[in-house]
């Protein structure tokens, strides 16, 4: 399938954040529609928050993206899992505080300040090496990915005119505050971009039709948002919904009904199960996207 042509509309495909088992779902996701013609590493624009900026790295890089699984499995080998509900409710809080703040950026901005004070387990060169595949890899063409600065709680967009490594780029949007490590750019520190919004979908140009993939569930259009829900999946549902007025928007989310809810997003061992669910879904979501793309 190709994807552009003369003539033919643009084309866009946004990657969601969602932790371990959201890089895992996304690539099995990915690998399964490759296995059916749909091939989304053609799309001429991919921007990816946090979990979808790893794996959409490796996809606009022409790379396999079941690398992606390789990362995850070092992380899995120096993390320490027991941490991953220190000071987790506090974060929960504030990043509610943030989405639901006419200004999120105060909000942020403690939530970056507590990041840069929290004691994690590993340092800031040592979480880079975990991204190191990365290392050196030249900005590919059209891709673009988000993080949040810790010091202004500013969302900040990057890409290939942006002069900043990958590695750097994509290790920042994926730090989770308070597990890993800031990151330093240009004398600034910064932090995961799916704090307020896990897609981040606005930040993809304007084009004719958008794949959104969310590696966590997005509400049905005629519902009401759970207060059980993320704070940045209520955020996406309202972005969602305002971008199908202006495009041809085909909207993706997982189908974890297999795995015991509530769903841990980070535990390696959903993990491996996240990746063959998202390649099994992929059989059933290739023929709308194939329609999109074809419209």
């Amino acid at each position: 399938m190709t994807l552009q042509g003369n003539g033919s509309p643009t084309r866009a495909v946004v990657l969601g954040g969602g932790g371990s088992v959201g890089v895992a779902w996304q690539t099995g996701l990915l690998t399964g529609l490759r296995e059916t013609g749909v091939d989304l590493a053609e799309a001429p624009a991919i921007v990816g928050t946090s979990a979808g900026s790893l794996v959409g790295a490796m996809l606009a890089c022409g790379r396999d993206v079941t690398d992606a699984l390789a990362v995850l499995a070092e992380v899995g080998k120096k993390l320490d899992f027991g941490s991953l509900g220190a000071g987790s409710q506090s974060f929960l809080d504030a990043s509610r505080q943030a989405v639901f703040a006419a200004d999120p950026r105060q909000a942020l901005r403690a939530i970056g300040s507590a990041a840069q004070e929290a004691s994690t387990t590993l340092t800031e060169d040592d979480y880079l090496g975990l991204l190191g595949t990365l290392d050196g890899v030249a900005w590919p063409a059209g891709f673009r990915c988000t993080a949040i600065d810790t010091g202004t709680g500013e969302l900040v967009v990057w890409g290939e005119e942006s002069g900043v490594p990958l590695l750097h780029a994509v290790a920042a949007s994926c730090v989770v505050p308070m597990l890993f490590p800031a990151v330093t750019i240009n004398g600034n520190r910064y932090m995961d971009g799916g704090i307020v919004n896990h897609l981040n979908a606005a930040a993809a140009p304007p084009s004719d039709v958008l794949v959104v993939v969310s590696c966590l569930p997005l509400e049905a259009p005629s519902g009401a948002p759970g207060s059980d829900r993320s704070p940045s999946t209520i955020k996406a549902d309202f972005e969602v919904a305002q971008l199908r007025g202006k495009t041809r928007l085909v909207a993706v989310d997982p189908d974890f009904g297999d795995l015991e809810a509530p769903v841990k997003m980070m535990d390696p061992e959903t993990a491996g199960r996240a990746f063959h669910i998202g390649r099994r879904q992929a059989e059933r979501e290739a023929a709308a996207i194939q329609a999109a793309w074809d419209s």
